[in-house]
């Protein structure tokens, strides 16, 4: 994109996340945004000379704060939509299953009061985004009637050289956990070397800790559950490493960088993935380089929602400046 087309500024306003729990969404959209030539800034305030864009996840009182930024100032925010949330038929379904499912990883108590106050903020929102093709957002013409929901490309990520690198580990995860990953990891730690986060890292710990192995692990929160980890993988890919995941049956863009293997495949096959290491990282950044091109051309990047939007709110444009700043 040319670094001097003239372009509205776009805020992310941040107030209702820990940092420490968005870094690989605010590096995808800081990437893609900058990379089609827009200045990207970042703060726990909003911006009344910017376009301001939130990341979903709302309570009573952040709800509360951007519905009063919104009536005061006239102004509405994109908001980044992160959660799975179909309409599928009649019955909403949350993480691919109905309302009350009880699970280890969101109490439904708080998948029901994440709903509620994303709803009660839909009538300040100019449009719905997605980080890359995930969620999918089933239903969303009738979840939110009147937005439009967009996506943002997959950002270009650079190769990296990895030199005469010798991680001292065979795999690392870094998520959360969970009663069915702690069994997968128990497994794996019974035959191989396992770097694990003992807690939520900063993203510069989070990467030293993906550098220390030679495969990184994408495991899913349950049995059965339907999608990849887009923004694990890219995050490894950063950091020069494949992500192999175990038990998913993906088929988004990002399975086109990522194995997706049952427990038992991926013991017969770790001698060979371990030993060539290097070349899985070369076959993940072939695949996702080819896909994320494939996905431009078809998608584009919504330059028109950012410009109607700047026009509306009389924002004046400026020329792509630098980076998001962290």
């Amino acid at each position: 994109m040319n670094a001097a087309l003239r372009t509205p500024p776009v805020h992310l306003w941040v107030y209702n996340h820990p940092l420490l729990g968005i870094s690989d969404q605010i590096t995808f959209f800081c990437m893609a945004m900058r990379q089609q030539g827009y200045a990207v800034s970042l703060g726990r305030r909003p911006r009344q000379d910017a376009l301001n864009v939130v990341i979903e996840n709302f309570s009573d009182a952040t709800s509360a704060t951007l519905i009063d930024f919104c009536r005061r100032t006239g102004k509405r925010v994109a908001l980044i939509m992160t959660e799975h949330l179909d309409l599928l038929g009649g019955e909403l379904l949350i993480h691919g299953e109905p309302l009350w499912t009880h699970n280890d990883y969101m109490h439904p108590a708080t998948q029901i009061a994440r709903i509620k106050n994303l709803m009660d903020c839909v009538p300040y929102f100019s449009a719905i985004l997605v980080l890359g093709d995930l969620p999918q957002l089933n239903g969303a013409g009738r979840m939110f009637p009147g937005l439009t929901v967009r996506t943002l490309p997959f950002p270009e990520v650079p190769r990296r050289s990895l030199g005469g690198q010798t991680p001292q580990h065979d795999f690392v995860f870094s998520g959360g956990p969970t009663s069915f990953r702690e069994q997968v990891l128990k497994s794996l730690a019974a035959r191989h070397t396992l770097a694990r986060a003992p807690q939520l890292l900063p993203r510069r710990r989070r990467d030293q800790l993906n550098a220390s192995a030679r495969i990184v692990l994408n495991i899913p929160q349950r049995p059965g559950w339907r999608w990849l980890s887009l923004m694990r993988i890219i995050a490894a890919l950063l950091c020069g490493r494949a992500t192999v995941a175990i038990a998913t049956k993906d088929d988004s863009r990002i399975s086109r960088c990522c194995l997706q293997l049952e427990a038992d495949e991926l013991e017969k096959r770790s001698p060979a993935l371990l030993a060539d290491w290097r070349g899985a990282y070369d076959d993940a950044w072939r695949g996702y380089e080819a896909m994320r091109g494939e996905f431009l051309a078809s998608q584009g990047f919504p330059a028109d929602l950012f410009a109607y939007w700047a026009l509306l709110e009389q924002i004046h444009t400026e020329r792509g400046g630098p980076p998001c700043l962290r």
